[in-house]
C-alpha cells in the first residue's frame, strides 16, 4: 500500500496522465498518456531554431509499462501506441542503462524511441473526411485516425471485438486487417468498394459471412486445450490440441467461407496409434452431422465426452509454469515453446520411450544421422533416446 501511494504521488507530481496499478505478485503496470521532458526540450529547441521535429506525435506518448520487479526495471515490457497500434519494447530493443530507475526511463523515453516518418496530411479531395465523420458510430464500432488523418482504423465491431480494418486515405489502400490470409480482402475491396463507406460495409458483410468459421473455432478454443497457434488470433485458420496422451489433432480450414467443405483433419502421434485413429476418423466422417458444430462432431467421431480441457491459469503464470515444467520440455532443445509458438508434439513410436520433442528439433536430429531420410513427406531416423526407428509426417505439424 505504501509503495502504491508513493508511486501514485510521484506520477501525479511529475507525470500527470499516468496511473499505476499493483498486482498481488508485486508487479506493477503503469499506463496512460504523458509528455516526456526530453520531448518538451526537443520541441523548445526546434522552436528556437525554427526546425521541425521528425515526429511531433512523439511529444505525447501513450504507453503501457509492465514492471514485474518494481521498482527495478529488470524484464520490463513497454507498449507504446504508434500508428494506431501498440509496439513492444524491452531491454533488447531499447537502450536502457543498467542503473536507471523508472524516472530515468520516462524522462528519456522520447529520445530512446525510434524516429518515425511523418506522413503529411492528404490534400483536400472533396468531402471524403466529411464522409468519414459521418461513419462515426461508437455503438457499432470504434473509428480512429492517425495525427495526419492519412490512415483510418475501424475496430471493436459489435460481436467481432477483435477485428479491425485499416485504410489509407484518400487512396483507399488496404493497410492492415484481421482476417485470415486466405480471404482475398484486397481484391474484394478493389473490385467492389469505391468509398470508405462501401469498404466498411463490405468488411462487415465478410465478418458476417465468416461467423460460422469463427464460431466453430471459438468452441474449440473454449473447450479444448489449444497448444498451437500461440497466441490464437483472428488470422489463424488452424488449431492443434490433445486428443489423448501423446496424440494430437490438427484442424485446418483452408477456405473460411466453406468451413466443413475445406476442413482438413490430421492426427499427430506414434505411428501405430495414428494409423488406428485414422480408420476411426475415416469411418466417423461418413456420419458427419451438418447440424452440429465442429467440436461436437469431433467428439462423436472419437466417441469422447470431452477433449482434454484448457488450462485456465493466469496467462503470465501459465507461461512461466510451462517453461519450468521439465515434463513438458522438448527432450532435444530442453525448452517448451519456441519463438514461432510451436510446442513438443512428437513422440517416439516405441511405447516405452519417453521422448517428446518439437517437430523441428527431431527433423534437425534426423538430418544429422547417416541413416536418416525423408520419403513421401515422412521423415525417418533413430530416436535420440531409445534408438528405435521412428517416422513422422513433418509437414502436418509445421506452423501455418
Amino acid at each position: 500500500k505504501n509503495k502504491s501511494q508513493t508511486l501514485d504521488h510521484f506520477l501525479m507530481v511529475k507525470y500527470p496522465g499516468l496511473l499505476a496499478e499493483f498486482k498481488d505478485s508485486g508487479s506493477c503496470i503503469i499506463r496512460g498518456v504523458f509528455k516526456s521532458e526530453v520531448s518538451q526540450e526537443i520541441t523548445k529547441t526546434c522552436r528556437q531554431t525554427k526546425d521541425k521535429p521528425l515526429n511531433q506525435d512523439k511529444n505525447w506518448i501513450d504507453l503501457k509499462l509492465y514492471l514485474p520487479h518494481h521498482p527495478s526495471l529488470n524484464s520490463f515490457q513497454l507498449y507504446v501506441l504508434e500508428d494506431l497500434e501498440y509496439k513492444i519494447y524491452n531491454s533488447d530493443n531499447l537502450k536502457v542503462k543498467d542503473d536507471w530507475v523508472l524516472d530515468d526511463l520516462l524522462a528519456n523515453l522520447a529520445k530512446l524511441l525510434p524516429a518515425q516518418e511523418v506522413i503529411p496530411p492528404a490534400p483536400d479531395l472533396g468531402t471524403i473526411y466529411e464522409d468519414i465523420l459521418a461513419l462515426h458510430k461508437p455503438d457499432e464500432y470504434s473509428l480512429k485516425a492517425n495525427a495526419s488523418c492519412s490512415i483510418i482504423r475501424f475496430s471493436d465491431f459489435t460481436d467481432f471485438e477483435q477485428h479491425y480494418l485499416e485504410l489509407g486515405v484518400p487512396s483507399m489502400q488496404l493497410m492492415k486487417h484481421s482476417l485470415p490470409s486466405s480471404v482475398p480482402l484486397r481484391e474484394m475491396l478493389e473490385k467492389s468498394a469505391h468509398s470508405v463507406k462501401e469498404a466498411l460495409n463490405l468488411f462487415r458483410k465478410v465478418l458476417e459471412d465468416l461467423r460460422p468459421f469463427y464460431d466453430n473455432f471459438m468452441n474449440i478454443d473454449e473447450l479444448c486445450h489449444v497448444l498451437q497457434p500461440s497466441p490464437v488470433t483472428t488470422k489463424h485458420n488452424f488449431r492443434v490440441f490433445p486428443l489423448k496422451d501423446r496424440v494430437y489433432l490438427k484442424v485446418t480450414i483452408a477456405d473460411p467461407f466453406a468451413c466443413f467443405a475445406s476442413m482438413e483433419l490430421k492426427i499427430i502421434g506414434p505411428t501405430e496409434e495414428v494409423s488406428r485413429l485414422r480408420h476411426v476418423l475415416s469411418d466417423g466422417l461418413g456420419n458427419w452431422d451438418p447440424e452440429l458444430d465442429l467440436h461436437k462432431n469431433l467428439l462423436r467421431i472419437f466417441d469422447l465426452c470431452f477433449f482434454p480441457m484448457p488450462d485456465w491459469t493466469d496467462g503470465d503464470k501459465k507461461e512461466e509454469d510451462e517453461e519450468n515444467d521439465q515434463e513438458l520440455r522438448c527432450n532435444i532443445c530442453f525448452s517448451y515453446r519456441l519463438d514461432d509458438g510451436s510446442v513438443p508434439l512428437v513422440s517416439c513410436d516405441n511405447a516405452r520411450c519417453v521422448l517428446k520433442c518439437h517437430a523441428a528439433c527431431l527433423e534437425e536430429w534426423f538430418q544429422t544421422l547417416m541413416e536418416g531420410k525423408t520419403f513421401l513427406d515422412v521423415s525417418f531416423g533413430q530416436c535420440p533416446y531409445c534408438k528405435a526407428v521412428s517416422g513422422f509426417e513433418y509437414k502436418y505439424i509445421e506452423k501455418r
